[in-house]
């Protein structure tokens, strides 16, 4: 995967893509992403297991290795990864035909990021094809990397882009609009809108 470009970078890269071809190409929503990471399923993880099956718990916990074998097959991660990302090809895909969506780097959305944004949701009842907030100053990001722990790998699991933090030792004044100096785990995949055809096709 392609890391430490910023958010601006990877929205750029879509609409050059979809100029080059022709045919809309954007980030993922929050939505989205989770549908897909989900692969149809409703449970912690796409697999079988739980944050804790695969987590060091306890006193016993410092000399027992967790089994991970389950875990191991699917995703990158700081138990497998050597601490760098890997090739998709390491790990099997999940029901949907998607690798590495919990793992390997984490992925920016195109959504605008809110801590509550959710709740705020369940409140308002359900929603088809939400989008996020219209305001913020940073980004969704989902899915884990290969630095992250069993427990930062859930499907629901969320988190943020962190801007400032992130062109830390940026020398350029003004700071960069294109790359991370200081982040090396989050990618990004992109998602193809589909033309009126394949609309009208798909609900045939």
């Amino acid at each position: 995967p392609a890391i430490t470009m910023t958010h601006h970078a990877a929205v750029q890269y879509t609409r050059w893509l979809s100029e080059v071809t022709g045919r809309e190409y954007r980030l993922p929503t929050e939505a989205e992403w989770e549908y897909a990471a989900r692969g149809g399923t409703a449970t912690p993880y796409f697999f079988e297991g739980d944050p804790r099956q695969f987590s060091k718990r306890g006193f016993l916990g410092r000399f027992l290795l967790p089994d991970t074998e389950v875990l191991d097959r699917y995703v990158v991660y700081a138990g497998n990864s050597g601490s760098r990302t890997q090739p998709p090809a390491e790990v099997e895909a999940n029901p949907f035909g998607l690798v590495n969506m919990l793992g390997n780097v984490r992925e920016f959305c195109l959504d605008l990021y809110r801590e509550d944004e959710y709740e705020s949701r369940v409140m308002g009842g359900t929603a088809t094809d939400p989008r996020g907030p219209d305001s913020g100053n940073e980004h969704v990001v989902r899915g884990g990397s290969f630095r992250s722990q069993p427990a930062e790998l859930r499907a629901a699991a969320r988190d943020h882009t962190r801007t400032d933090a992130c062109l830390l030792t940026d020398p350029q004044i003004p700071k960069s609009l294109w790359w991370y100096s200081d982040c090396n785990d989050i990618g990004f995949r992109v998602v193809r809108e589909l033309e009126d055809s394949e609309r009208r096709g798909a609900t045939r």
